[in-house]
């Protein structure tokens, strides 16, 4: 990923945070002809101060070799972002449109992790909060067998992470501001939470 000195993010938990805000990511692998990439829900965690990535993918998938082969990986993620118009600037016609986002890349090698208390903790996660709340451990033996005979669980330990945050952070004070003012009274949530993003890296 290319990311200007203004951009980068060298902070692990800044990056847990977005993976734990954008948990449905992408898994690439470098296969032949093309890369092979997979969309997919997944957590992460930090294991001694490194950063660990947990996910599953069905068996049939092409992926579920290159986990058990060991491929090295990357895994994208990416959070809220939103375009900019140059009209909002001070001086809108010495400049040009952008696009606001956060992004994170982490570079490992995929391992097989173990297929039930993975699914275990990806279901924690996302039915955390809800009245209605689905638990696994109440699936009858027999079917909670078969359907783990069908998915092949992974983990990976970022053994490089490169994260991006842009922001507006190379335009003035005064910019920045009407970005956040135009992308707060947008009807699109997204962009709403991009600015928000913006207010968090100014500290306010």
């Amino acid at each position: 990923m290319y990311i200007p000195p203004d951009f980068e993010v060298a902070d692990s938990a800044a990056v847990l945070t977005l993976i734990d805000r954008f948990p449905f990511g992408l898994l690439v692998t470098n296969e032949e002809p093309y890369p092979r990439l997979t969309h997919l829900p997944m957590i992460a965690e930090l294991r001694d101060g490194e950063l660990w990535v947990l996910g599953h993918v069905a068996r049939a998938n092409g992926h579920a070799q290159s986990i058990r082969d060991q491929r090295p990986a990357t895994i994208a993620f990416q959070g809220a972002h939103a375009y900019v118009s140059a009209s909002w600037y001070e001086e809108p016609y010495v400049t040009v449109p952008t696009w606001n986002y956060t992004a994170a890349h982490l570079c490992g090698t995929l391992r097989e992790g173990d297929a039930w208390e993975i699914i275990v903790r990806l279901t924690a996660k996302f039915e955390r909060g809800r009245a209605d709340a689905w638990d696994p451990q109440r699936l009858e033996t027999d079917f909670r067998e078969k359907q783990l005979r069908g998915i092949v669980a992974f983990e990976m330990r970022a053994q490089r992470i490169y994260a991006k945050a842009k922001l507006s952070q190379n335009r003035t004070d005064a910019d920045r501001a009407r970005v956040i003012r135009r992308l707060s009274e947008s009807a699109d949530a997204l962009e709403r939470e991009c600015a928000e993003d913006m207010r968090r890296s100014l500290g306010r």
